[in-house]
């Protein structure tokens, strides 16, 4: 099995290095017990890069030693301008897997710039991202997302954003979103949540 860690450097800098690590212990607990986890900090090159860079790091639990791929690309914001909501079965996306095909099957399903993902009615995420909403007070995140990413467990432990039972119906309460994931903090990829269009029944 293999799993991911999108990770960003910033000047040379990994940020958010220790929940990556935790992570990636929650992973080997769950399905490879009798491997131990690695350290993030032996695993990653010490290079000096200027600028921001995406750093995709997927580890394969199906050997003994754990083996490692390690990519590094200058980081490009995508331009986001338009989401759909989108239905879903129940999916299992509580680690972060290499195989992403039924989330890439969903996003085949929209004409949008992204999706976010509606299960039994409720929030979950967007294909790549956490969303964030604001209601005119607060930053609320759903409670029924599929993946805990760094960034929102992050603004999670600053207090800067909180966590809520979010439906579809919920949406027209909120003023705007905000998608968040390693390389996206809170409010640098914001939209008027006016302009999710909605929804559409998938399998």
């Amino acid at each position: 099995m293999q799993l991911i860690e999108s990770i960003q450097m910033k000047d040379g800098q990994y940020v958010n290095l220790p929940l990556h690590q935790a992570r990636m212990d929650r992973a080997f607990e769950r399905f490879a017990p009798s491997i131990e986890s690695h350290d993030l900090g032996h695993i990653l090159p010490n290079i000096q890069l200027d600028g921001t860079y995406k750093v995709r790091l997927v580890y394969d639990l199906d050997t003994e030693d754990a083996e490692y791929d390690i990519e590094y690309a200058e980081y490009l914001p995508r331009n986001i301008k338009s989401l759909e909501v989108v239905h879903s079965k129940p999916f299992d996306y509580s680690m972060k897997y290499a195989d992403r095909s039924h989330i890439n099957k969903l996003v085949k399903q929209s004409k949008a710039d992204d999706i976010i993902i509606a299960i039994d009615g409720k929030i979950t995420d967007g294909s790549y991202f956490n969303v964030v909403f604001w209601n005119g007070t607060d930053w609320l995140t759903p409670n029924s997302y599929l993946l805990n990413g760094v960034q929102r467990q992050q603004l999670l432990n600053e207090g800067k954003i909180k966590e809520a039972s979010i439906s579809v119906e919920d949406l027209v309460y909120f003023k705007k979103v905000s998608l968040i994931n390693a390389m996206l903090n809170l409010g640098e990829l914001e939209l008027d949540v006016a302009t999710i269009s909605l929804p559409k029944t998938s399998g």
